[in-house]
């Protein structure tokens, strides 16, 4: 019932947009109505492109499952960008139609050549924020955060590298971890901490398991890497980048684990350890909240979590998900990493999440206890970063 849902929704809006897109090409490419092919060809061009995500969410996984939901991410990224300006071209248009009719009585429309025009500004807008967006979301950046060395119960400086959000999935390519792998190591980290969302919702669709593996255990620390997982390490189907079968039914891929060990990794869910070598801090993983994994309907709460730690140590606490904010210091966590978010993504989505979630991306204080929110490294659904980075984080205790 959910996906008959979601697939009703997905087909309003496209064929809503194609409807935007008719008047305009229609008045551009064929004024005289003489020629229909030259209308009907872009438009079932786009409504054959806009089925490539509804038949990879509903094709079992495997090659052809992996082959729609890839061209399909990359046509929502077209259409976000291509539409988005077309449709707000046609309501100034038609905005001034109105006041055109109002204040002449007569009726107005656009002709060709302005048409023309709003096809031709849409078409540049899709180009120019694809083709940068892919570029900046395969730039990994590097963030620095300074915090006191006491913070985390520390005698000596301590500097730990972050990363988040790798996403592998049906549009990754090798470069990106390669890239993000060197990055990391030129900051001679003391702790990597990798915080969730390793792959995205296949871990079939890594294709070659092996070769990130590889990539991800060259990275060097001095006391070891840990990591916990985020909302889509399990095993799901996704329309436009969201799932329609419960939590309880998304499992981790048996080989999940065994692949994270040789990472490198050591996994943590719902653990809390000491790092051999770094004395007065605990270093806490929790699961997952939306997506615990392996049939888990919650994981524990912080305060259960934390419930036998020594009150004398300091707790540096991984979530893939910013939650639980305004309780960290009351549960005794003193530094909280997360991702999740991807700082919006693309453009609007960085405006929505910025306002409508608690932090979405930064640093911030939330009573006894500091939260850091990368905006990761991978990205999810179009392989696009517009109006946020990849990045990994670096943060030096002194």
């Amino acid at each position: 019932m959910r996906l008959t849902i979601m697939i009703a929704l997905y087909a309003a809006a496209i064929l809503a947009a194609v409807g935007v897109l008719f008047g305009p090409l229609r008045r551009a490419v064929d004024p005289e109505r003489k020629h229909p092919l030259r209308v009907a060809v872009p438009i079932l061009i786009v409504l054959v492109m806009g089925a490539f995500p509804v038949i990879g969410a509903v094709t079992p996984d495997g090659p052809l499952c992996w082959f729609f939901q890839k061209w399909g991410n990359i046509f929502l990224g077209i259409f976000i960008y291509f539409f988005g300006p077309l449709l707000i071209l046609s309501l100034c248009l038609l905005i001034y139609g109105l006041i055109y009719r109002a204040k002449r009585h007569e009726r107005w429309r656009p002709g060709r050549t302005i048409s023309a025009a709003v096809l031709a500004v849409s078409l540049i807008a899709t180009a120019v924020l694809n083709v940068s967006g892919w570029n900046t979301a395969h730039d990994v950046k590097v963030t620095g955060y300074q915090l006191p060395k006491e913070m985390l119960g520390l005698d000596e400086p301590m500097r730990i590298v972050l990363i988040s959000d790798l996403h592998i999935g049906v549009n990754s390519g090798t470069e990106l971890y390669r890239e993000m792998v060197e990055k990391v190591n030129e900051q001679d980290a003391d702790l990597v901490v990798v915080t969730g969302d390793l792959i995205t919702s296949s871990y079939g669709a890594m294709r070659h398991p092996e070769e990130y593996a590889a990539i991800f255990s060259e990275i060097r620390s001095r006391y070891g890497a840990y990591a916990v997982y985020g909302n889509h390490d399990v095993d799901e189907p996704l329309l436009g980048g969201f799932t329609y079968i419960e939590k309880e039914k998304a499992l981790r891929n048996p080989a999940m684990e065994s692949w994270v060990r040789s990472c490198g990794w050591q996994l943590l869910e719902d653990e809390v350890t000491e790092v051999p070598g770094i004395d007065g801090m605990l270093l806490a993983g929790r699961r997952d909240e939306s997506k615990p994994g392996d049939g888990i309907d919650e994981r524990l709460p912080l305060k259960e979590l934390l419930r036998d730690t020594d009150p004398d140590k300091k707790v540096l606490l991984l979530q893939h998900e910013p939650t639980d904010l305004r309780e960290l210091g009351e549960d005794g966590v003193a530094l909280s990493l997360s991702g999740h978010t991807h700082d919006g993504q693309i453009f609007p989505g960085n405006i929505y999440c910025r306002i409508f979630t608690r932090q979405s991306y930064g640093i911030k204080d939330w009573g006894d206890a500091k939260a850091i929110v990368t905006s990761g490294v991978g990205y999810y659904g179009p392989p696009l970063r517009v109006g946020t980075i990849s990045e990994i984080v670096v943060i030096d205790l002194n």
